[in-house]
């Protein structure tokens, strides 16, 4: 699991934990990260829902949290990440609409939401 006292890390400019066999849910306090550009969880067991808190992270260029189990709807505060260049949550079992806030994300270039049960 990640532990939440990774968000004391207010200094962190990359995360990276790609393929790492981490399980269990994303802790909110993973939004406390406010320095973080590079957020890379891939090709892990993470579960349940995004936390709506990673909004907060505003310096955010890319966020890989494909090939997980997360679930439920993709938080509509991600639509705070305009910096965000690259946003991966392709193989995981998100549901619902693709929240229209994504439509602010006025950097991004890639996009991958493949694999999920979006409408």
């Amino acid at each position: 699991a990640i532990p939440p006292e990774i968000g004391n890390l207010t200094a962190l400019t990359l995360l990276s934990m790609r393929a790492s066999g981490v399980a269990g849910e994303i802790p909110p306090q993973v939004g406390n990260l406010i320095a973080l550009e590079l957020l890379y969880l891939q090709d892990n067991s993470l579960s349940g829902r995004i936390p709506p808190e990673i909004g907060n992270l505003s310096k955010l260029l890319r966020l890989d949290l494909s090939d997980n189990q997360l679930t439920g709807a993709i938080p509509s505060t991600i639509g705070r990440l305009t910096a965000l260049q690259d946003l991966r949550l392709d193989d995981n079992g998100l549901m619902g609409t693709i929240t229209p806030e994504i439509g602010g994300l006025i950097n991004l270039v890639t996009l991958h939401l493949d694999r999920n049960v979006l409408g």
